[in-house]
């Protein structure tokens, strides 16, 4: 008699299907912080640069300026995409969006009942 491998007692597919449903380790994303330069002529015009990237030749002209820096989603101003702002960087390095005006929370309206 020829020995044969021990069957764990899966077929193919269910073994397979096991190992994709296999807890994986989470990884922890981090909020990059991104600093802003605001065009000079074009104030609601912004370029935002992830912290640990290099700033963009264009920026670094007498027409932009240093606005501040955000380091979490509820610092980022009206207008400021964080999905769109990561691909951008990962793409080009940067990120140019325009910062909309911020909008003042509606007052409530009362109504009489009756």
């Amino acid at each position: 008699m020829i020995a044969s491998s021990v069957n764990s007692g899966f077929t193919r597919a269910e073994s397979t299907r096991a190992e994709f449903t296999r807890t994986r380790p989470r990884t922890v994303r981090r909020w990059p912080t991104y600093n802003l330069f605001r065009r000079r002529e074009e104030p609601d015009l912004v370029c935002a640069v992830p912290n640990d990237f290099p700033v963009p030749a264009f920026v670094t002209g007498e027409a932009w300026t240093f606005a501040g820096s955000i380091a979490a989603p509820s610092e980022a101003p009206p207008g400021f995409s964080a999905e769109v702002a990561e691909r951008g960087a990962e793409t080009c390095g940067f990120h140019l969006f325009h910062q909309l005006p911020a909008v003042a929370a509606p007052e409530p309206v009362w109504r009489a009942a009756g």
